[in-house]
């Protein structure tokens, strides 16, 4: 499972609009296929390990998904994947760069939202991916379901008690952090 980028996304962006979008007239361009694989690779692949990552991008692939990876998949990995998309495209949707430089996209019914105000909505968005994707990695660990997901048995990490949000190095209830400034 060499180049997973080659198979088509888990989701797609009018998918995501309808899941997670205020407004389903968002335009769905603005979503484009590098941010759906790029919120897969950033947020889902390491979670999932490799192996089950692999094995759900080739079964969408070619629709050969197995009956417990398509409740996976349309019941818990694609909320998951929506909120981690919505999130990693609201700085390109509230401005784009264009020839000109970077522009603020803005009709004239709307205002600019402050830096504090976007960093609010983004944490909120964040927030609420890391909600649907505790979900599902718990629905994975279920002990009925153990039979159905062995290539994400086979691919749990070794040191679950660290974990990376927004910078900061969590370690299981330890309350030590290390900033790492990005």
């Amino acid at each position: 499972m060499a180049n997973l980028k080659k198979y088509k996304a888990l989701t797609t962006s009018t998918d995501v609009i309808s899941r997670c979008f205020t407004n389903e007239n968002t335009d769905p361009y603005l979503i484009s296929d590098n941010s759906l694989i790029l919120s897969e690779l950033a947020h889902i692949k390491d979670v999932l390990g490799v192996k089950f990552y692999g094995e759900l991008k080739l079964q969408n692939d070619v629709g050969t998904l197995t009956v417990a990876n398509t409740t996976f998949l349309n019941d818990y990995l694609k909320d998951t994947l929506a909120w981690f998309i919505r999130f990693e495209v609201i700085n390109e949707i509230q401005m784009n760069s264009s020839s000109s430089g970077i522009i603020t996209n803005m009709d004239e019914f709307s205002d600019i939202v402050s830096p504090n105000e976007l960093d609010v909505y983004k944490q909120d968005t964040y927030r609420k991916a890391e909600i649907f994707l505790k979900d599902a990695i718990d629905f994975l660990n279920d002990t009925d379901q153990s039979g159905d997901y062995p290539t994400y048995e086979n691919n749990k990490p070794c040191n679950t008690d660290v974990y990376k949000n927004h910078g900061i190095l969590f370690s299981g209830n330890n309350v030590q952090s290390y900033n790492l400034n990005y």
